[in-house]
């Protein structure tokens, strides 16, 4: 399927920037995922069944302007080492795939439920994605020994105790990026939560073109240090100052 059947809808919600949108994502795999999404939905419980008819207009399209912000900014190239925490059906992290030039990527979740269906689906299109291939962990974020050059996360826990979340799955000189809604967040809550994990707040991009979802903006955030003592937490206190 190429970019064809999304067209109209491309140049219709995103006008300014539709050129760009069509041309660095491969249509036929964002098909792809789209059915499996609609196909699964009942079986997974990825959305409520009001959203079953409009998977592609509020998820899909929301996840896919994340994924090319980052990429337009020069964050991810095919050489980026890109893990998604949280990523349930794969949202936004399946979309670095439907990238023209994807990077090595990982999906992270703990819980099966959703990530294996994506799992299979994958398995059984295998041929379709070329390299490189998909790494799928079923691990809580803070039992993860791996590191990356980007992390993402959507919708896991809140801002900014997302950071010390994921601090041991950044690189030193690697990127958190947490996709928000609107920013409610104390600054001095942000800044001492990211100078007790080593990051500093390196840009705020704001997503205008989704205002028809609402407001969205993504945090760049950089971790120039190792974390300070007693530094991230378990995971029990994090949950505890999120809930105070």
């Amino acid at each position: 399927m190429s970019a064809e059947k999304y067209q109209d809808k491309i140049i219709q919600l995103l006008p300014t920037i539709a050129g760009e949108i069509l041309t660095d994502f491969r249509w036929d795999l964002v098909s792809l995922f789209e059915t499996f999404l609609q196909r699964e939905n009942e079986r997974g419980g990825f959305f409520s069944k009001r959203d079953s008819e409009l998977i592609f207009d509020r998820h899909i399209i929301d996840c896919l302007l994340f994924v090319w912000y980052l990429k337009r900014e020069g964050y991810v190239s095919r050489e980026t080492k890109v893990a998604d925490v949280g990523t349930g059906p794969g949202l936004p992290g399946f979309l670095f795939q439907c990238l023209q030039e994807p990077p090595q990527l990982t999906l992270i979740d703990s819980q099966r439920r959703k990530l294996s269906l994506l799992e299979g689906e994958y398995l059984a299109n295998l041929s379709l994605y070329g390299e490189p291939k998909i790494h799928f962990l079923y691990a809580r974020a803070e039992e993860v020994e791996s590191t990356f050059d980007l992390v993402t996360l959507r919708a896991v826990i809140p801002y900014p105790y997302s950071a010390e979340l994921c601090c041991r799955l950044t690189k030193t000189q690697g990127l958190l990026c947490p996709y928000l809604g609107q920013s409610s967040v104390a600054v001095d809550l942000e800044k001492e939560v990211l100078q007790n994990q080593g990051f500093v707040l390196k840009k705020e991009i704001a997503i205008e073109e989704l205002s028809f979802l609402g407001k969205r903006h993504i945090k760049i955030l950089q971790k120039n240090s190792k974390p300070k003592p007693g530094y991230p937490r378990p995971w029990k206190e994090i949950v505890k100052d999120t809930k105070g």
